[in-house]
């Protein structure tokens, strides 16, 4: 049976380093370094603090880090869990991390609770062998506002700003395509994602394409060593610029399974009619010797799963 540790939990998506804390990080310390997250007095950005565990096991350490964001470092931060928020009972299962908690969950503020679910996430996926974290509420999925499941969730899923605060974060829910197992296919996806505003949601979206999907049963569609240079949006049209790797590296899809992976999933946005796609800059160009990236590629439908 896995194990199971009840601790409180904070939150993180703003990070602000001042320089009280990172004054007693260069002090000699035994054992690795782990952050711990506070909210300023605000309650509006994160303030970073470090401790040194000399532990290897991952539930010592997790109920280390977490008795750690439960008690103030000093006067200039606060914990983030409100005190009417019973602590959560943590489960460990392979890469993933089950994160338990009460109805109380649900009585935090909108603001407060997405600081609380960043920093929880982040913490957690600090310890060795965790990927994802995923909330229950009453041993059921937790959920948003709208009442769609929160489900997996990594530390790349929060944008992280050395300056930014609340304000400068959004939540929005997007279509994703991704790889059917035979590579044949479209498979389409809605993922709820929390980014910063000052990132174009083409950018997040292009992303989270080559990062490849979370959820069991999609597949990677992008080789993941595709490198990003450019994107822009000029009169419609959406123009997305990779580096060599995107064309020659290879995938387990069809060319057209892999472009219109790109190309359905940036459609979808408001604003986007057609996408360009350039390899260093450079459309004059067969891709994989099939198909010409001399155009502009729309919606296609009809490669999706039905």
């Amino acid at each position: 049976m896995p194990k199971k540790i009840s601790s409180a939990i904070l939150c993180v998506i703003a990070i602000m380093v001042p320089m009280f804390m990172v004054s007693a990080c260069t002090q000699k310390q035994h054992g690795t370094a782990y952050k711990v997250y506070y909210a300023n007095n605000q309650g509006t950005s994160l303030l970073e603090n470090v401790i040194f565990i000399d532990e290897n096991d991952q539930y010592v350490i997790a109920q280390r880090l977490l008795d750690s964001m439960n008690s103030e470092s000093s006067k200039e931060c606060s914990v983030i869990k409100p005190v009417n928020v019973n602590s959560p009972t943590v489960e460990f299962d392979s890469i993933y991390v089950n994160v338990y908690f009460d109805s109380s969950y649900y009585d935090m503020k909108p603001s407060t609770e997405v600081l609380y679910r960043a920093a929880v996430v982040k913490e957690l996926c600090q310890i060795e062998g965790v990927t994802y974290v995923r909330f229950y509420v009453d041993g059921k999925d937790a959920v948003y506002e709208d009442g769609s499941n929160i489900g997996n969730m990594s530390a790349e899923d929060f944008i992280d700003s050395s300056e930014g605060a609340v304000a400068d974060v959004k939540w929005v829910t997007i279509n994703l395509y991704y790889a059917n197992k035979t590579g044949d296919a479209l498979i389409k996806t809605k993922k709820k994602i929390c980014y910063n505003k000052n990132v174009s949601l083409e950018k997040v979206v292009v992303e989270q394409i080559i990062s490849g999907p979370e959820e069991r049963g999609y597949y990677q569609s992008v080789p993941s060593s595709t490198k990003l240079l450019s994107i822009s949006v000029i009169d419609r049209i959406c123009y997305v610029n990779f580096s060599s790797e995107f064309a020659s590296d290879m995938v387990n899809a069809k060319s057209n399974v892999t472009l219109y992976s790109l190309v359905d999933s940036l459609v979808g946005l408001d604003g986007i009619d057609g996408v360009k796609i350039l390899v260093n800059g450079n459309s004059n160009l067969m891709y994989r010797d099939v198909i010409s990236l001399d155009g502009i590629f729309y919606m296609n439908n009809e490669i999706v799963e039905k």
